[in-house]
């Protein structure tokens, strides 16, 4: 009998305590600060703030967490996707150009790609290929004017000129090698143009298209915040996600 009264003490008393933990916890919990953190990094106690601006630093801050919520569903959106697609191909015996994909649905009506992307490097060939290219623009400055020779000069220097990354411009490289100018030092600086040319795999694209009848044309569904707008509330600027 005594046993089992101590027993019971024992229970109770460590109930309580549990009891007591929780509601200390609970408390610790739903404290509510006391300060706000100003732009300067200052300690400003609420009784100071207006009300305004702690509506406003709510508000802000639910859009934000909206916003970091999105950003994880689309990462996501896109990795399961990838994945997806990566195993679907491995079922077919070979992918398109360039590791290039799509798959349709059985009616026809939902495309859904990815696309591979190929950066284009120079490497340190191109001088020798520039340095060529604008002497065969000083020897033909005794046969033609120098007014006749700028433009293609202008051409040669813009193509060669590196961007703010430190990179060419692919597309005016390719054009110079377009060119058809009968003259062994352009052949040659063109030779070593097309020698430096590096390829190699950049960022891979997902997309997905749609139709409502197999006579159409798809259309692509475009996961940009400036076109999620709602129809009551047209869009009034740009507005970057």
């Amino acid at each position: 009998m005594n046993a089992k009264k101590s027993d019971n003490k024992f229970m109770a008393g460590a109930h309580g305590a549990r009891s007591q933990h929780e509601t200390r916890k609970e408390n610790t919990t739903m404290k509510k600060p006391t300060t706000m953190t100003d732009s300067n990094g200052n300690a400003i106690p609420i009784k100071y703030v207006s009300s305004y601006d702690r509506h406003r630093d709510a508000v802000a801050r639910r859009i934000h967490s909206r916003f970091v919520k999105g950003r994880r569903f689309l990462e996501q959106l896109v990795s399961d996707s990838i994945t997806e697609l990566d195993k679907l191909s491995q079922l077919k015996e070979t992918l398109g150009d360039k590791g290039n994909f799509s798959a349709q649905s059985f009616d026809g009506l939902i495309r859904v790609n990815i696309r591979q992307r190929y950066n284009i490097f120079l490497d340190e060939r191109v001088a020798k290929a520039r340095e060529l290219m604008l002497g065969y623009i000083d020897r033909i400055l005794s046969k033609v004017s120098e007014s006749e020779a700028k433009p293609l000069r202008l051409i040669i220097n813009e193509a060669f000129r590196a961007n703010s990354q430190g990179f060419l411009s692919t597309s005016k490289i390719f054009s110079l090698l377009r060119m058809e100018i009968n003259d062994p030092a352009w052949h040659e600086a063109k030779e070593i143009l097309q020698d430096s040319i590096k390829p190699q795999k950049g960022k891979r694209y997902l997309s997905c298209d749609i139709r409502k009848r197999v006579e159409d044309d798809f259309t692509t569904i475009r996961l940009d915040i400036a076109d999620c707008w709602p129809d009551s509330t047209p869009a009034t600027g740009t507005t970057e996600a």
